[in-house]
């Protein structure tokens, strides 16, 4: 099982350099939206419950072609205003995390996965546009949130974060990976080859932010995974599960990365 999850992981990060540098924006933006909107959103009808057979392959469609609608057509202010309606949005998940027994219409579920999987897909594109070590940089923050919490989860234990949801996780882990992510943003704005404001306190508390963020995202799929009666969104990633177990925490840290970025960008 570990060397499959290895070399599933290899072949992820192989794929995943090559196409943020090896490709331009228009087909990078079309392949990123048949993987995050395509995959993703069949992934998505999966935690939304039963559902009419029909809608399995109309809801990822209809995903793509809004998403290639949103970046192709008139840009700047309509893509800002979109990434800011996924960032209220997640307020909703937040809400649920705290009655994790509380059911809800698949509906409802199914809007708010297309929120957030479009505000995946845009603002990975739009960081691409600009430049793509802002995707690295942001990756790298997350991924550092999410090892930082993991050893200090293992180190410390103590309180549970959320135990009715993924009963791993510790409130020392979760200032763990708050830690190492506000360490790990200016760090990243230092050493990577990004051009932002050098205001370092201000993406340190950035990067403290995404850490909190992403852990709101992988609970939110663990929630609706749990619900659903899946163990993984999908099997097609061996020894990973599917995109969306993936995507969980980066999804969520994507639009509030983005936004902060134009907001820095402009002061």
């Amino acid at each position: 099982m570990l060397k499959t999850r290895v070399l599933t992981a290899l072949v992820m990060v192989a794929v995943l350099l090559g196409a943020i540098f090896g490709l331009a924006n228009t087909p990078f933006a079309i392949i990123a939206g048949l993987v995050i909107l395509g995959v993703g959103g069949w992934e998505a009808i999966r935690l939304c419950g039963s559902v009419p057979q029909p809608v399995t392959w109309l809801y990822p469609m209809a995903l793509l072609i809004g998403g290639l609608g949103l970046w192709f057509g008139p840009q700047d202010t309509p893509q800002t205003l979109w990434l800011s309606v996924v960032a209220v949005a997640w307020l909703i998940p937040m809400g649920w995390l705290g009655q994790p027994k509380a059911r809800h219409h698949r509906i409802v579920i199914g809007a708010l996965l297309a929120l957030i999987l479009s505000g995946a897909w845009l603002s990975i594109v739009v960081l691409h546009a600009q430049n793509p070590w802002l995707i690295i940089w942001v990756l790298v923050i997350v991924a550092g949130a999410d090892i930082g919490a993991y050893f200090t989860g293992r180190a410390i234990g103590g309180a549970k974060l959320a135990p009715e949801i993924s009963p791993g996780k510790t409130w020392a882990g979760a200032w763990g990976g708050l830690i190492a992510a506000a360490v790990l943003a200016p760090v990243g704005a230092r050493l990577l080859p990004v051009e932002v404001p050098s205001l370092l306190p201000q993406i340190a508390l950035l990067g403290g932010f995404l850490a909190v963020i992403s852990i709101v995202g992988d609970l939110f799929i663990s929630l609706l995974k749990r619900q659903a009666g899946l163990k993984d969104s999908s099997a097609l990633l061996p020894g990973h599960g599917g995109i969306l177990d993936r995507l969980d925490s980066l999804g969520a840290a994507l639009p509030f990365f983005t936004l902060a970025l134009l907001w820095l960008q402009q002061t």
